[in-house]
């Protein structure tokens, strides 16, 4: 809950984001940070599991939020005292994409891999849009790359052919966030997508927290001490 709070207020447009692609999983993480133990580190997804690095290394804590292990372990490395941090991790986030085969989402384009951002996507959806899978099957393949980005029910016709509520475990990362990072990438290790990218005129990237001012602490500080008194979080902390 304070996790949802921390986004409501300081980057409420990123909450569809985490809403439609299981970034909850940052709540057991989180949970293991507060209350570090057995029972707290086997519920964390495995793709988010500390390295060794970060188990003996003091670091920014948002960087346990990234789940590719090796670029946690170069950000540790190479940018745990810049100030820009923060920005690093939404560019990261930002460049998650899920590769596909062309031919799948354009009438007429032919069967070679190709990758999509997941941010564009849901950036383009409607909640008025209606989920009838009828409706959505017959969406695609679309007429052209643009009617992906364009069109809300083509976008979730897409989200949900690619799978991309799974989650971190078939993300990868845009080659191109590399290119803008290249000390991040790690040749031992395959999560830059491949093939052509199919994107939008501008593409979609998640904005990084407002600064922290009194009356949002006050918020937090209120929010803790109403939380710490229920019957759930004591029930949490001692079991």
């Amino acid at each position: 809950m304070l996790l949802s709070l921390f986004n409501s207020l300081t980057r409420p447009d990123v909450m569809k984001w985490y809403a439609k692609t299981r970034f909850y999983h940052i709540v057991n993480l989180t949970a293991w940070q507060i209350n570090p133990c057995t029972k707290t580190y086997n519920s964390i997804h495995p793709q988010y599991r500390p390295t060794a690095l970060q188990l003996q290394t003091p670091y920014p804590s948002v960087i346990d939020w990234i789940p590719f292990p090796s670029i946690r372990d170069r950000l540790i490395q190479l940018h745990s005292a810049n100030p820009q941090i923060d920005q690093i991790f939404c560019d990261t986030v930002s460049s998650y994409v899920v590769e596909t085969w062309m031919s799948e989402l354009i009438i007429g384009a032919p069967t070679i891999k190709a990758y999509i951002r997941v941010t564009d996507i849901i950036a383009n959806f409607d909640s008025k849009v209606e989920e009838d899978p009828a409706i959505l099957e017959a969406a695609l393949p679309a007429p052209d790359v643009a009617t992906i980005f364009t069109s809300p029910v083509c976008s979730r016709a897409v989200f949900n052919k690619l799978n991309m509520a799974c989650g971190v475990s078939i993300y990868k990362i845009d080659p191109s966030f590399f290119g803008s990072y290249p000390e991040l990438y790690d040749h031992n290790f395959d999560i830059a997508a491949q093939g052509i990218p199919l994107r939008p005129d501008v593409q979609c990237r998640l904005t990084c927290p407002k600064p922290l001012d009194t009356q949002t602490f006050q918020t937090y500080r209120n929010f803790v001490d109403f939380s710490y008194d229920s019957p759930i979080w004591k029930t949490w902390i001692t079991g």
